[in-house]
């Protein structure tokens, strides 16, 4: 047999995306009512109830058996649904141990939004319908899951045209198609600690059977093996792409949450083909409890109403409170001005939710013109981002403004594609400040963090004085090369609807070099005084931007969510004596609680290297909620 390898870029997906967004949103709308899909017959597999696509009339018949159909993708999808949603709790604790906590949820909401994409009207060949999937997956999901899952989904589907079904052989070669579109976009090698390292030997089984001659239900069953034995060896294994990248070492000894939802995808596949019954939770072999050395778990009380609808009904708040500033697409989500700017260039930023008031707080004259938000911890969908920039578009061009997460970056890459259908002259600067994520590796590279204040104010003056697009995107650009940030945290964050932080620590414990997303830091360092701990974080930062006397910055000092106003205000007087005594001036400097992380109790600095023009942008005059003067 010889292997198909189908490689899907930004602009394939991007065209997948368009030619399927009907399916999408003709499925959340029989979701919203209960409507049966059209064409479809209920039929039970393993306990489970399943939609099947009857056949259209004179369709040649297939031998069931040995190839997948509608109907088999079908039951797959509904399988994969219920399988996602049993396990959202495992892959959350897998997630929270080496990431942000929230790769179930967002595994979950996809896997409904496939789901509910071929209930609403199954397409006629599976190629149309895998595609289908995959566009649904990237519009719910945003974060890297969303790119990353959904693009393997949809290259799947790229080199099947119209077939009615799939064989042994036409599977492991679309098979290998999703994987090899995986790697091209998420540039993971195997060996990185992603969900490459399950799909890879997973595809590698697959084509190997069905050379063999195997039946499709055994070339099935191997590809799911071996995706439980990939998914399994990542346990060891030191993180070298994505957010657990950051960890270092600490990024060892757990699962991959990635690598664990492609095994659940491939094993639904295998099980449902083969009407099995529930996927067990005991094939999670390393997963364990972590350790909380025999103190009292802490409970934390939030003024939520449900999880599901924190975002909505925060954003709505906002909108109600600040009525002359700001208006609202409830449908995308997105926040921008009340009285749209005419004629300049267009700034939008966004990220996940749990920031606040990052980025939405900056909205207004001398900011951005619209701030996209996702769910917590998780980037907007391409698609919210291209709503976004619609919005924030009067004439003269926009500037995407994106802190460097892998999740951010794909979305706002592939929504800066999908503009061009618009015609708008499009910029981008990335925001990577963050000194703890510096590493000579190839990994992601620095995170985005607090510098991304000063990047959007100084950036919001320029546009606001009629400067270009292209020297708006300069000048932001050379901001973020003079900006460096580090932050520390005394207790972690709880997600909405949680009771437990991300992680503890102990009271002679701190976690040193946290990021923005409830993420464990570098290291842990002994507690100390503030005077200890916040010289712990401007001397990196002085060594690092190679400060000298007689230069100037503009520092921040931001609190992540949990520190109050009278820490805040200690730690910045630290930090004024130490730079003093490196004869270095604080020109400009903002204190308080801008780029949180939920309520955890840490706080950052960041120091940016100052010249008279980026003073004279930073005091530019500016009107939003979260800074006004």
């Amino acid at each position: 047999m010889t292997s198909c390898f189908i490689v899907v870029h930004h602009s394939t997906l991007s065209n997948v995306i368009r030619l399927c967004r009907k399916f999408s949103v003709q499925g959340r709308a029989n979701a919203r009512s209960g409507q049966q899909p059209r064409h479809c017959k209920v039929r039970q597999h393993g306990g489970s109830i399943a939609y099947a696509r009857s056949r259209n009339a004179g369709a040649t018949d297939v031998n069931t058996a040995e190839t997948l159909s509608i109907d088999d993708l079908v039951a797959w999808i509904a399988r994969f649904d219920r399988d996602i949603r049993n396990q959202a709790g495992l892959l959350t604790q897998l997630d929270s141990s080496i990431g942000d906590g929230d790769h179930g949820v967002n595994m979950a909401r996809g896997a409904l939004a496939m789901r509910m994409t071929l209930e609403s009207d199954a397409p006629a060949d599976v190629g149309t319908a895998l595609r289908a999937c995959g566009a649904a997956f990237v519009a719910a999901v945003g974060g890297a899951s969303g790119p990353l899952f959904g693009g393997f989904i949809s290259a799947m589907g790229t080199g099947n045209g119209a077939s009615a079904a799939l064989d042994a052989a036409g599977f492991a070669n679309a098979f290998a198609a999703g994987v090899e579109a995986v790697i091209a976009r998420g540039r993971a090698e195997p060996g990185d600690k992603t969900m490459v390292d399950a799909l890879l030997p997973s595809s590698k089984a697959a084509s190997a059977a069905a050379a063999d001659g195997s039946r499709l239900e055994s070339v099935l069953n191997s590809s799911a093996k071996a995706a439980e034995a990939g998914r399994d060896a990542t346990f060891p294994l030191v993180a070298r792409k994505g957010r657990a990248s950051y960890l270092g070492d600490r990024s060892a000894n757990h699962i991959d949450p990635g690598a664990a939802s492609a095994a659940i995808l491939v094993r639904s596949l295998a099980d449902s083909f083969a009407r099995r019954a529930d996927t067990d939770a005991s094939t999670f072999p390393f997963l364990v409890q972590p350790s909380r050395s025999g103190a009292a778990m802490t409970t934390r009380r939030q003024f939520i109403n449900h999880p599901d609808s924190v975002i909505a009904e925060a954003l709505d708040g906002l909108v109600r409170t600040y009525p002359s500033h700001l208006t609202l697409d409830a449908t995308a989500n997105v926040i921008s001005r009340a009285t749209p700017a005419v004629g300049k260039v267009g700034l939008v930023s966004g990220g996940g939710s749990g920031h606040e008031p990052l980025h939405a707080g900056f909205v207004g004259r001398g900011m951005l013109d619209a701030a996209v938000c996702g769910a917590v911890f998780a980037s907007p969908t391409s698609e919210q981002v291209l709503a976004g920039t619609r919005l924030a578009s009067s004439g003269a061009g926009v500037v995407h403004i994106v802190k460097n997460y892998t999740g951010d970056v794909l979305n706002f890459e592939i929504a800066a594609e999908l503009v061009s259908d618009d015609g708008i002259p499009m910029e981008s600067v990335i925001v990577d400040d963050d000194l703890a994520s510096d590493s000579a590796g190839d990994g992601p590279g620095r995170r985005g963090t607090a510098a991304v204040i000063t990047v959007e104010k100084v950036c919001g003056a320029l546009a606001e004085s009629g400067a270009d697009l292209a020297t708006v995107a300069s000048r932001g650009r050379e901001v973020v090369s003079r900006s460096r940030s580090l932050a520390l945290a005394l207790d972690g964050c709880t997600h909405p609807g949680r009771h437990e932080p991300a992680f503890e620590l102990s009271a002679d414990e701190v976690e040193f070099g946290v990021g923005i997303h409830g993420e464990r830091g570098t290291s842990r360092i002994p507690f100390a005084t503030a005077d200890e701990l916040v010289e712990q974080l401007v001397s990196p930062l002085a060594s690092a931007l190679e400060l000298q006397r007689g230069q100037s910055v503009i520092a921040i000092v931001n609190g992540l969510g949990g520190a109050y106003p009278l820490e805040l205000s200690i730690i910045a007087r630290h930090v004024h004596n130490l730079l003093e005594d490196r004869g270095v001036t604080i020109a400009r400097s903002l204190v308080g609680s801008y780029v949180t992380s939920l309520d955890m109790h840490g706080a950052s600095v960041t120091l940016t290297v100052a010249d008279d023009a980026l003073i004279s942008a930073w005091d530019a005059p500016v009107r939003t909620p979260a800074l006004t003067w």
